[in-house]
């Protein structure tokens, strides 16, 4: 394969005009060669990206943990049939591992809220199915960290020991680390936000290193190299990426379908993910047995990495491919309005100290009472109680923003699908 980094100065310039600290890429095909460039750094203006550098994968990781369910759970069980605690309020049939796999089981999205995420999945019996089991694709991170302990039920294994005996060390996955902890930190790159979380992502805000996190959770806690997972990827187009996508294939948006861990559009398997500080990309295409890993330390806006991606895998495949080009610009937000007095106590900036979804504010647009959560994702809400509502423009949302503890007139706290923030009015 012609790969050579110096054929890839275009990417070394992409990067700058987006204000992005590094990206590396590999290419891996069914022959065993695998090609790989880097532009960027791994810490900024000191480490340069190398090979064996490590980046966190993200919900990449959910592939990984399909791999496990398809071959140690009964996906047609309940859930409860693993966990007997696992509990959420619905008026639907009973959640089973399939619709937990293909993320239609009703769920919120979830985010880490402690250490020991079982209490994530635990605290689902706080929140309310959005609509019958396999009706339709919602994405839920939480969904899949109960796949996870289910299979620690059924085998008696750590989730992690799980991934290294019967995925990683099987396929000779050298460089890739099944839990992300301290211990394989400095093998790693610094993860890199933006200084401003509270607006949409621009080029000109300044890049400091991401909130550092442990984690072992089967929505996505693993640790490799470009070649690694482009290796990985390969050994998926080998039949793996077919037994994936043999079930019910929802729609997951833009001509995508999602099965059990892994999207398709025609010949074309794939999954991304992010982390604080990390984005990546992995693509595979099932007619040409190529497969190509994008991994970035810095922060997933404009889907930078499967965007590179995706050039690198058509011009390999002989597809007419042109270099990216820069993001189309953000649409202009909807127009502020006058506050509402009905919804006085609720106005104002909200703040956890969890990475995944660190703050929101709540205003009022022409369109309507409105959460404006982070990175510029805005989302409508609508009025269900006294000081509850429901969050985004679909009837069956199952994501709930709740407000208590009022003082002098405003809400000091809001629990928003389960995490706790408070009033930070200081900005």
């Amino acid at each position: 394969m012609n790969f050579s980094n110096e054929r890839w100065d275009w990417l070394g310039d992409w990067l700058k005009r987006r204000g992005l600290p590094g990206m590396a890429v590999a290419i891996a095909g069914r022959d065993g060669e695998t090609a790989f460039a880097a532009k960027g750094w791994a810490e900024l203006r000191k480490r340069p990206i190398e090979e064996d550098t490590l980046f966190e994968l993200g919900s990449i990781g959910k592939t990984y943990t399909a791999l496990l369910a398809l071959e140690l759970l009964d996906l047609q069980a309940p859930v409860t049939d693993y966990l007997p605690w696992f509990e959420v309020r619905s008026g639907f049939g009973p959640i089973r591992i399939e619709h937990l796999l293909t993320h239609s089981a009703g769920l919120i999205r979830g985010t880490e809220m402690t250490a020991d995420s079982r209490f994530d999945v635990w605290a689902l019996r706080d929140t309310d199915a959005g609509f019958a089991p396999g009706e339709r694709y919602y994405y839920s991170n939480v969904g899949y960290r109960a796949v996870g302990y289910a299979l620690e039920a059924a085998t008696g294994e750590r989730y992690p020991d799980l991934l290294r005996a019967r995925i990683l060390e099987p396929l000779r996955l050298e460089h890739t680390e099944p839990e992300i902890t301290v211990d394989v930190r400095g093998r790693m790159a610094i993860g890199y936000d933006r200084l401003h979380d509270d607006r949409a992502p621009s080029a000109a805000d300044p890049l400091y290193p991401a909130t550092w996190l442990e984690t072992g959770t089967a929505d996505g806690c693993l640790a490799a190299t470009a070649g690694d997972l482009a290796a990985f990827g390969v050994a998926l187009l080998e039949g793996r990426a077919q037994t994936l996508t043999s079930g019910p294939l929802l729609d997951s948006g833009h001509g995508w379908s999602y099965c059990y861990g892994l999207e398709r559009k025609g010949s074309i398997v794939g999954h991304g993910g992010s982390m604080p500080g990390f984005a990546s990309s992995l693509l595979g295409d099932l007619e040409s047995g190529l497969a190509v890993a994008a991994l970035m330390n810095g922060p997933d806006e404009h889907n930078a990495t499967e965007v590179v991606a995706r050039f690198v895998l058509d011009s390999h495949r002989g597809a007419a491919a042109e270099p990216p080009g820069d993001p189309e610009p953000s649409p202009p937000a909807d127009p502020p309005a006058a506050p509402l007095g009905e919804y006085a106590a609720f106005y104002g900036r909200f703040r956890s100290y969890n990475p995944w979804l660190p703050g929101f504010r709540v205003e009022q647009r022409e369109s309507g009472l409105t959460a404006s959560l982070a990175w510029g994702d805005d989302k409508p809400l609508t009025q269900l109680g006294d000081a509850e509502f429901r969050v985004g423009e679909e009837e069956w949302s199952p994501e709930r923003l709740r407000f208590d503890a009022v003082v002098d007139g405003e809400a000091l706290r809001a629990n928003l699908s389960g995490e706790t923030y408070y009033r930070s009015d200081f900005a």
